[in-house]
Formats: C-alpha cells, sequence, structure tokens
C-alpha cells in the first residue's frame, strides 16, 4: 500500500472485484465471550460484516491479535483516547502528533490523515495513514512503512478499531491487528506483539478506570 486511499465510490467499485473478504468471527467471540453478555458485540461494524470493496481491499496481511476492553464512558468520551491518547496509555509512545494536511475534510480528522507517533527513547517514529474513520465509531489505518523509522519484525501492519455503546455498561472497544512476520521470528511474531499490545491495553483500562477483557 503505497498510497493514502480515499472510500470514495468510484475506488469501492474500482477495487470490489479484487478485494478480501473481511474475517467472519462469530464462532471465536461466542467461544470467548459467550457468558459474559456485557461485552458481546451485536453491532454489524463490529461483527466486521463489512462489504468487501469497503476495506477488505486493503489488507494484505492475516488476523494476529485481537484486543478488547470495556470503559465506564460513552462513545463520545472514549473516541478522541483511541485516536490521540496513546502517547498516555501506551508505554511505547512518548509522543502523538497529526497531519491533517491531506484529509478528506482538511485541517481535520478523516481519511487521508497521518499521525505520527515518537516512540519513547528516540527509538524511532511511525507515522499511519486513515483509511476510514466514523466519528466515535471506527477507526481505521495502516502503517507506512516507507516513512517509518522504528524497527520493527512486522509488515502490512492494519488496524481498525471499533467503539460499540453498551449503555450502563459503558463502551466496548474492539481492536483487530492485521499483520505479517517482516523478518524470522520462527512464526512467533504473532505472540510477541500480541503480549506487547496485551500490556498497553491492560495500562489503558487501567488509567480510565475500564477492564481489560482477557482473550
Amino acid at each position: 500500500m503505497k498510497h493514502v486511499f480515499t472510500l470514495a465510490l468510484a475506488l469501492t467499485v474500482a477495487t470490489a472485484a479484487n478485494a478480501q473478504q473481511m474475517p467472519n468471527i462469530e464462532a471465536e467471540r461466542t467461544t470467548t465471550y459467550g457468558t459474559m453478555p456485557s461485552v458481546t458485540s451485536t453491532d454489524e461494524l463490529t461483527d466486521y460484516t463489512y462489504d468487501s470493496g469497503y476495506l477488505g481491499a486493503y489488507i494484505n496481511a492475516p488476523l494476529q491479535s485481537v484486543q478488547m476492553l470495556l470503559l465506564p464512558m460513552t462513545p463520545e468520551e472514549a473516541f478522541p483516547l483511541v485516536h490521540s491518547g496513546n502517547a498516555d496509555w501506551s508505554l511505547q509512545i512518548e509522543e502523538l502528533t497529526w497531519d491533517h494536511s491531506a484529509s478528506e475534510t482538511p485541517g481535520e480528522l478523516g481519511t487521508g490523515s497521518v499521525r505520527r507517533c515518537d516512540f519513547v527513547g528516540g527509538a524511532g517514529t511511525a507515522y499511519e495513514r486513515i483509511f476510514a474513520v466514523e466519528q466515535n465509531r471506527m477507526i481505521a489505518y495502516d502503517l507506512d512503512m516507507e516513512r517509518s523509522t522504528v524497527p520493527l519484525p512486522i509488515k502490512d501492519f492494519f488496524v481498525i478499531w471499533t467503539l460499540e455503546d453498551k449503555g450502563a455498561d459503558g463502551t466496548l472497544i474492539t481492536a483487530r491487528i492485521y499483520f505479517d512476520e517482516a523478518q524470522d521470528m520462527g512464526g512467533n511474531a504473532a505472540a510477541a506483539v500480541g503480549e506487547a499490545l496485551a500490556v498497553d491495553f491492560r495500562n489503558f483500562a487501567n488509567i480510565h478506570g475500564g477492564t481489560y477483557v482477557e482473550m
């Protein structure tokens, strides 16, 4: 993925024929969360029942990690923490800044915005390109490998966050993380990345009084 794509109708139609079907996670969720209705999704967006041309065309890697947390707040309150609060809850990120100059809504968060994450101790910088955003409900982005300088053992990194209003229980936040190994780790990249993500998500939950959902 070498360019930031928009979700314009023409592009969707053009790519639909080659789109990769999004995974069906119903069986996984039923097995894991069947006895926990307060954190079981019934939202179509969270279920990933996308048209294949919506985002599936841009995902070139398998689903490798799922992270979930329940925050005691509304989606409107939680959404800024998801898209711009990483420097507060991620142990890896020291500073987060935005470039909205290429956004479809210039000057504001939108498709085409670029998020810059400077890692702790000068370890490098990651540039993440927004592919889709629905206010208070969903944000999806990939990692611009050509610009990023942080050394990572993965490639084709793509993330989709969803936020689901659970009423009195708060907001269920789900992050689906897609990637492939970029260097030989003996097939252990998914486990290593998953463990690092779990630390950050637990910290996210703890800082904001939420609950990390064990997978």
